[in-house]
């Protein structure tokens, strides 16, 4: 499993009406890909089950997310069908990962993030 991309877009809000962490979009991105690799072994082993099914099963699973502003938590993770090529078990096994995690400290901007993770079989030795 590798992780390919990501990209953080900002919802900035009127400075003045909110406090808090205010992170420039690097730092964003750079703390969401950390956020996300909290769940790298939980990913890791929705791969290794699906490929006990398919030990050449290799794609995509490229999702999309909120981290809310104020509270930093994932909200509205969803799958990207259309940029998505790996079968629905291991898609909704993703999907499941990254939901409950939560971004501290929270940032008093919203962000709109993609992530994409490519699975593909280690070569045997």
């Amino acid at each position: 499993m590798t992780r390919q991309s990501l990209f953080v877009s900002l919802i900035v809000v009127a400075a003045g009406a909110c406090t808090g962490t205010a992170r420039g979009l690097e730092a964003y991105r750079n703390d969401t890909q950390q956020l996300l690799a909290r769940r790298d072994v939980q990913i890791k082993s929705c791969y290794d089950e699906a490929l006990q099914s398919n030990d050449k099963l290799a794609g995509t699973v490229s999702i999309r997310f909120v981290l809310a502003e104020k509270t930093g938590e994932v909200s509205g993770a969803t799958v990207d069908a259309t940029n998505s090529t790996a079968q629905q078990p291991l898609r909704d096994c993703v999907l499941t990962a990254v939901k409950g995690l939560k971004l501290e400290p929270p940032d008093r901007n919203e962000g709109r993030a993609s992530f994409v993770y490519e699975f593909k079989p280690t070569p045997a030795s």
